[in-house]
């Protein structure tokens, strides 16, 4: 019997090349080559190839997204899926940068959610629209910018005398006034380095495969644009935004600011091969899940983030007071809660609920009452445990927080200990599937529980 190709082996002719974040897939010969090596390693792709295989094995990093790639003259686009199936996007953006209505904002623009849905990327090209777009319907301020004008037979601000004689007396028109003087206007820095935000958006949108979800962007840019009609369009990198002042009536920008640098560096990728300009968004969803729970975590009611900076120091063994050097105690979120009790978390972007049996001698394969199999790396338990062990953040409470997604009716998964370790480590779980938000209760029961 003839065995059907792999759904992952990727040849060339293909229109569609997909993979999964931190999985593998294959590749031909021909593939591999018609792209420039330089080019795979900005797409944070790596391959691999043993003696006697007759394809590379293809690795993805924890990048998600899309890109467009020229093939024969012909355009390729490349999908990075997540490998949390059912993972929802809007719930990890709106509480990682958004303002927990994005769902909202998306239905007061009249974009089609179902085609965006479907396109990872195009999720996340149509946050951050919607999210401008609600920025500015509200808080687009105004501010004084200088102009420097002729003025006929009137005069406004301050004379430019050097100018007024050199010119206008000069040539006999003691009517033309140069003027310098400030007024009102949509035209600056902060609205200047948004706009620049929309453009590239707009840029990228032209690179999702999806048509539906590309037409749905479109109509959005458009809506978004027509904003910021009156603002100058100018050139902008992330570093544009240290000199931004953000401090007294602009302190509303600092949010959306911070998005468009998240958008402006690395967030995406750009380059140019010949004549052919390649576009790609590649979002490291590993970044967006801590940043989404971290601010879920300062959500909890009855508990706050603790902050503070803890390190390991070096010392010779005969001289206590002599410090060689040290290294940063940091574990993703240390946490007070009602009772007084401290919770060091480590959050975890891996997908632990897996159907298989295989396991490597560095897993451990856990037993759930209520569902699969649960596969956790040893490194991360011996990893936590030792956070706790420090000596200003000593607690017998920590917790590894993994990313589940729960469809409509699964019940929340119970947590687990792992015994025999001091302290006792826990298993908990983070919904972030298309049940997250009413499910977000349940992690601070279970929390508050431990």
């Amino acid at each position: 019997m003839v065995e059907k190709p792999s759904p992952l082996l990727w040849e060339r002719g293909d229109s569609l090349l997909e993979i999964v974040e931190q999985s593998t897939a294959r590749a031909t010969d021909d593939i591999v080559g018609a792209v420039s090596a330089d080019r795979w390693q900005e797409l944070k792709l790596t391959f691999q190839k043993y003696p006697g295989d007759h394809s590379w094995s293809v690795r993805a990093n924890d990048f998600t997204g899309i890109a467009k790639l020229d093939i024969d003259g012909k355009p390729v686009h490349l999908r990075v899926t997540p490998k949390i199936e059912g993972l929802d996007l809007f719930f990890l953006a709106d509480w990682a940068y958004g303002t927990r209505s994005l769902g909202k904002k998306l239905q007061d623009s009249r974009v089609d959610l179902a085609a965006l849905r479907s396109e990872p990327a195009a999720c996340l090209i149509g946050w951050y629209l919607a999210e401008v777009m609600s920025f500015a319907t509200r808080w687009l301020r105004r501010g004084y910018v200088k102009r420097e004008e002729d003025l006929v037979g009137r005069v406004r601000g301050r004379i430019d005398i050097a100018r007024y004689l050199n010119t206008s007396i000069a040539q006999a028109r003691p009517h033309v006034i140069p003027a310098r003087f400030y007024e009102p206007s949509h035209d600056t820095p902060a609205n200047r380095y948004l706009k620049a935000g929309l453009r590239k958006a707009a840029i990228l949108a032209r690179a999702v495969p999806l048509e539906s979800a590309r037409v749905a962007l479109d109509e959005l840019t458009r809506r978004a644009l027509s904003l910021f009609y009156g603002v100058a369009d100018l050139p902008a990198n992330p570093q544009d935004a240290l000199r931004l002042n953000l401090s007294g009536p602009l302190r509303h920008y600092g949010p959306i600011v911070s998005f468009t640098t998240a958008l402006l560096e690395g967030t995406y990728l750009t380059t140019e091969l010949g004549g052919h300009k390649q576009d790609a968004i590649m979002w490291s969803l590993n970044e967006l899940y801590e940043q989404a729970l971290r601010n879920v975590l300062r959500d909890w009611p009855t508990a706050s983030l603790v902050q503070g900076k803890h390190r390991a120091t070096i010392t010779r063994a005969s001289e206590e007071q002599v410090v060689s050097g040290s290294t940063p105690v940091k574990p993703d979120f240390v946490v007070r809660r009602a009772d007084g009790s401290v919770l060091i978390l480590d959050a975890k972007y891996k997908s632990v609920l897996t159907p298989t049996t295989s396991s490597s001698s560095e897993e451990i394969n856990l037993l759930s009452a209520r569902g699969p199999r649960i596969r956790v790396r040893r490194a991360d338990i011996y990893q936590v445990v030792a956070y706790a062990r420090h000596s200003e953040l000593r607690t017998d409470k920590v917790v590894l927080l993994y990313p589940v997604s729960l469809a409509a009716g699964e019940s929340f998964p119970p947590p687990l200990k792992v015994n025999e370790f001091s302290p006792t480590c826990h298993i908990a779980f983070f919904d972030v599937g298309p049940n997250a938000e009413s499910n977000r209760s349940n992690l601070y029961d279970v929390l508050d529980h431990l």
